[in-house]
């Protein structure tokens, strides 16, 4: 059944992909090398989720199609594999991060009105967590939410928002308790990115791209029905957002260090032994993630702290997988120039996945999660 379903993936990439989208999806997550006519990806993706292959397994009720998970997988995989953008508007947080989050804790107004407008391309979400002094520690932001009665006034700033230069809406955490509440004084909100009281200003990446972005807000007006669950209560959310994160920032690790392996045996298969441990842990993340996906589907519940084992397992092995490739070729590596040697592809991955150990959580942060949720250690 799964592989019927797979070759009918196959077939439809090759029957509807345009010309202009074909090569143009990323094998290297975080290089930026995406779709500039924003328009033409918005129909893309539409077009994606008609066909039945995006919100998979998303509930019917709210635009999706309640189907098994490892199908997700599958077209992910298969998209990749034919380097055509999975859907995208953009880069995926709206359908990675969000709409899974809005299904389990929004409200049911909220999932009405935001979860099938994820699924069809139409709007496009950016998130709003990391301040310049509140990376890792997000218990500590200053962004701070005043109560105003019939809305709330946020004013602050946060970085590193991927695309919200592009973005609709965001998903936003902000303080509306007392600092030394950390934890407990925070709450989620849903912010129309065309409100007055923003400004974006998008970064320069180290891959020649600027996806990323500093958002200002200055009392910003936020009605109090765009409240995700309860006031200070945002932690709640922020924790099962980022596990939704972490899970699907690591497919298209997994994925990426697939493709990386494939063309690093290509080029040195003389040198597979040195590869041994790298190889193994690629092959147990997979499998952990099958794993997960079988146990959600059973018991109906949002990724736990097994969500960073596998980002760190991934990212990690990604990384190694590139080092090797850089390390073990010529100076051809260093060449960026449009379309991409084979070579060059291990060099901008390099570059590119220094994020992938960052974002949604450092290794470090992520392994005293691990330390404290699972063995128990003293924080």
């Amino acid at each position: 059944m799964l592989e019927e379903f797979r070759e009918y993936v196959r077939k439809w990439i090759r029957a509807n992909t345009p010309e202009e989208l074909k090569e143009k999806g990323s094998t290297i997550p975080f290089s930026g090398r995406y779709v500039d006519n924003l328009d033409e990806l918005k129909r893309w993706h539409r077009k994606v989720y008609e066909a039945g292959l995006l919100g998979i397994s998303w509930p019917k009720e709210y635009g999706g199609y309640g189907d098994d998970p490892i199908k997700e997988l599958i077209a992910y995989e298969e998209f990749m594999k034919a380097k055509v953008p999975y859907g995208n508007p953009t880069a995926g947080i709206g359908m990675s991060i969000v709409g899974p989050s809005l299904i389990i804790a929004g409200s049911e107004d909220q999932k009405r009105k935001y979860v099938k407008r994820i699924l069809t391309g139409e709007d496009i979400w950016c998130q709003g967590f990391s301040e310049p002094q509140a990376g890792s520690d997000l218990a500590s932001i200053q962004t701070r939410a005043e109560d105003k009665g019939e809305y709330f006034e946020i004013t602050g700033q946060k970085i590193w928002s991927s695309y919200a230069h592009l973005a609709d809406y965001m998903i936003l955490l902000a303080r509306t308790g007392k600092p030394e509440d950390r934890h407990k004084g925070l709450t989620m909100f849903i912010v129309d990115m065309r409100s007055q009281g923003i400004t974006v200003k998008p970064i320069r990446q180290i891959t020649g791209k600027s996806e990323f972005n500093m958002v200002y807000f200055n009392n910003l007006k936020v009605p109090k029905e765009n409240v995700i669950g309860k006031v200070n209560e945002g932690w709640k959310i922020a924790t099962l957002v980022l596990n939704n994160e972490r899970v699907n920032l690591s497919i298209p690790f997994i994925l990426a260090a697939e493709n990386a392996l494939r063309n690093v045996l290509s080029n040195f298969k003389e040198k597979q032994k040195e590869l041994e441990l790298s190889i193994l842990n690629l092959y147990a993340t997979k499998l952990l993630y099958n794993r997960m996906l079988e146990l959600y589907g059973k018991r109906k519940s949002p990724p736990g702290i097994e969500a960073a084992i596998l980002k760190i397992i991934s990212s990690e092995v990604l990384q190694e997988f590139y080092e090797f490739g850089v390390n073990n070729l010529d100076k051809e590596t260093l060449i960026f120039e449009e379309p991409l040697s084979e070579a060059s592809e291990f060099s901008l991955g390099l570059i590119a996945s220094r994020a992938a150990t960052i974002g949604g959580g450092s290794s470090e942060v992520l392994r005293n999660l691990i330390g404290e949720s699972i063995l128990k250690l003293p924080r």
